[in-house]
């Protein structure tokens, strides 16, 4: 009858440290999941920068250009 307590105790001993490991293997994976989250944030930010930056280049070239030609036209 020991040996089965034993045996229990042994077993209930592996099935805790098991628990145990999958609970930090799924805290790590969760904490993958935060860090890629924040990854994907930023470069959605990012992105919507670039583009806004390309308009604003776009729009500031156009207006070189009028401004040069207006120049060109008053003879300057």
């Amino acid at each position: 009858m020991k040996d089965d307590s034993l045996d229990l105790s042994l077993l209930i001993e592996a099935h805790k440290k098991e628990i145990w490991n999958y609970k930090m293997k799924e805290a790590e994976w969760i904490k993958t999941q935060n860090q890629l989250d924040g990854a994907k944030k930023i470069v959605d930010e990012l992105s919507s920068k670039i583009s806004e930056l390309r308009r604003d280049n776009k729009y500031l070239a156009q207006q070189v250009q009028d401004y040069r030609e207006m120049l060109r036209k008053a003879g300057l």
